[in-house]
């Protein structure tokens, strides 16, 4: 008897799992560069219940899938230094002194004339902006290359991709790293047909579509207020069990 409250317990900590990753996805549904997440069910362990060999599991889990490569819709904002990636690909940027990758092309200015995200992650393959440029009058080329107001070239900002990007790992800010599910990040084409290129003054929104979160978050709710029923259930089956003994 113990085994239905183990597999309704486990089946409500899966749903848990799930409304928190749509909950977060629905909360960044306007932070740029942002893609949802992907959760799928596993079953949890089997075992031989009795003589007749039945099987009996254990409930479920939830298999977190990585983050969805799906690309958000463009948003036109005439600003020097917001970049958007037309098809696959991803900036490559430094953060913590790691590599890192990103849809994300809000980029910054530091302190110290660096080329950077909103989170401070620097962008990879940019000399800094000499003194005295201004940020808005700099220019980016669809294969990355910075140039200033007098034509000097400050690097080419480095456009890579991975053969599995699904299988990237989220580390915070729109920031991913590169896993051995993902594979090792290379350069990508920037001319040619079906070449990524960059576009100036365009960001690429979130992929999160709120009607489809919306839809998932009710459903989680609901299977989680099933689950915990049965796990009432349960308990007054034990507790009937422990009265006809007495």
């Amino acid at each position: 008897m113990l085994q239905g409250l183990y597999a309704a317990a486990a089946g409500m900590s899966a749903q848990q799992t799930r409304m928190d990753a749509v909950s977060n996805d629905l909360a960044n549904v306007d932070t740029t560069g942002y893609k949802h997440s992907r959760l799928a069910f596993r079953d949890l362990l089997y075992v031989r219940d009795g003589a007749e060999g039945v099987q009996v599991g254990s409930g479920s889990a939830a298999a977190d899938l990585g983050r969805s490569s799906a690309p958000g819709a463009f948003q036109e904002t005439g600003r020097a230094l917001d970049v958007a990636l037309t098809g696959p690909g991803y900036l490559q940027v430094m953060s913590g002194g790691q590599p890192a990758l990103s849809r994300a092309g809000a980029l910054q200015v530091d302190a110290r004339g660096r080329l950077c995200t909103p989170s401070g992650a620097l962008v990879d393959g940019v000399k800094p902006v000499p003194a005295g440029t201004s940020a808005d009058e700099l220019r980016i080329a669809q294969d990355g290359t910075v140039t200033t107001p007098q034509g000097t070239a400050l690097g080419r900002i480095r456009i890579v991709d991975v053969p599995a990007p699904d299988g990237l790992r989220s580390i915070g800010d729109s920031l991913f790293a590169t896993t051995a599910g993902s594979g090792t990040a290379t350069a990508v084409r920037t001319t040619g047909a079906n070449a990524t290129t960059l576009r100036q003054g365009v960001l690429e929104g979130s992929n999160v579509d709120t009607s489809d979160a919306m839809v998932d978050l009710i459903e989680s709710q609901r299977a989680f207020s099933m689950a915990s029923r049965a796990v009432q259930t349960q308990d007054q089956m034990m507790e009937i069990a422990n009265g006809v003994k007495r």
